[in-house]
């Protein structure tokens, strides 16, 4: 797998685990103090986010960062 792919395949997931917390994007960037179109961005691959951000990411899923790579 090569590391667009990767950050696809990461993204989304992302909105998977958002979308079964029943959240929208809106919503989600809120509680992640970001704007909706950087979350956009992260769901659908097109930037490497830090690890701090898949953190919070994690934290607001009530997830481990292992969970997200399932």
């Amino acid at each position: 797998m090569d590391e667009q792919e990767f950050l696809e395949k990461l993204g989304q997931r992302i909105a998977e685990l958002r979308k079964a917390k029943g959240m929208t994007q809106f919503e989600f960037a809120e509680k992640l103090d970001m704007q909706r179109t950087a979350l956009t961005r992260i769901e659908t691959g097109n930037v490497n986010t830090t690890i701090l951000t898949l953190k919070s990411i994690c934290d607001l899923l009530d997830i481990d960062l292992c969970q997200l790579t399932i």
